[in-house]
């Protein structure tokens, strides 16, 4: 019994060491081809024709080279939706996510105080968590109309500010940009509370001991520990904030030049012209490969100085 559930085991073990290790795969990496492959690639090859939803061009479409590119850097409302973009992500983004996640990150980690005191700190602690959490767990649509109700006309925010338009109208990036650091931050507080962590307890005790203030146990020892985790942190919110679409298209939707997303939205479903539309894209894929790539050759940097 024993020598036949050896030899079963050496087949499985030589089974997984041949082809069938890899036959698993095959599931992910279609998945990974039918979604993520295919309609990059085919992105492409559309930006280079004149390709339309309506019309003779419907049917009959052509090669024509770099003239949808042309066209989209001349459009100056594509400039305007470039430049939103950079904005409502470096403001959201780098500096609301992530700097309000980091704070809100160190807040947590700090030890309570003994005694009552210490269990209404704690039982905050939890509660701020909490609500820090909700706006990443709800759905997007949402959180999209969510915003909308409190900025239109008689809305919450609205009448706190006193104010009487739509803020999404008269203020529309300035309001975006507020409900993505509402709903991001969460995940940049989850990373770095996740850095701070692993950060060992004895490297602070010893800064205190040499008589550290607590900005300089932060300037010089938290910081450059989790240094890495902040350049993963603004990779990833980069990536997702610059592609973000639901809640400035609930809000926004009438305002192509608002975000790039939006204008690639109207070029495709307004206008009626995917092949412009797929070079929009394609135009802000290179751009926001050029910052990821950048933040690496960061990343590398510090690594560098270790």
């Amino acid at each position: 019994m024993p020598r036949s559930i050896g030899s079963f085991v050496e087949r499985i073990v030589v089974l997984f060491e041949g082809g069938f290790a890899r036959l698993l795969l095959v599931p992910a990496l279609a998945f990974i081809g039918i979604f993520v492959v295919f309609p990059l690639v085919w992105s492409v090859i559309l930006s280079f024709t004149n390709y339309s939803l309506i019309g003779i061009r419907a049917v009959k479409y052509g090669f024509v080279g770099l003239q949808n590119y042309y066209r989209i850097l001349s459009d100056i409302v594509f400039r305007d939706s470039v430049i939103s973009s950079f904005t409502f992500t470096v403001f959201s983004a780098l500096i609301g996510q992530a700097f309000l996640g980091l704070a809100l990150a160190i807040v947590a980690r700090m030890k309570p105080p003994e005694g009552p005191l210490g269990i209404v700190v704690r039982a905050l602690k939890v509660i701020a968590i909490t609500l820090v959490f909700i706006p990443w767990v709800i759905p997007e649509v949402v959180a999209g109309y969510a915003w909308a109700a409190i900025t239109d006309k008689g809305g919450l925010l609205t009448k706190l500010l006193g104010v009487e338009e739509r803020l999404y109208l008269t203020r529309p990036l300035e309001t975006i940009i507020i409900a993505n650091i509402w709903r991001g931050t969460a995940f940049s507080m989850i990373l770095f509370m996740a850095a701070l962590e692993s950060i060992p307890s004895y490297i602070y005790e010893a800064a205190e001991i040499d008589g550290t203030t607590p900005w300089q146990r932060f300037r010089h020892v938290t910081l450059p520990l989790i240094a890495h985790a902040i350049i993963v942190d603004f990779i990833l919110i980069t990536i997702w904030t610059f592609g973000v679409f639901t809640i400035p298209f609930i809000m926004l939707r009438e305002q192509p030049s608002a975000l790039w997303t939006l204008y690639v939205y109207s070029k495709a479903v307004s206008v009626y012209e995917p092949a412009r539309a797929a070079a929009a894209a394609n135009i802000m894929f290179i751009i926001v490969l050029a910052l990821i790539i950048s933040y690496l050759k960061l990343l590398g940097r510090l690594r560098r100085w270790e």
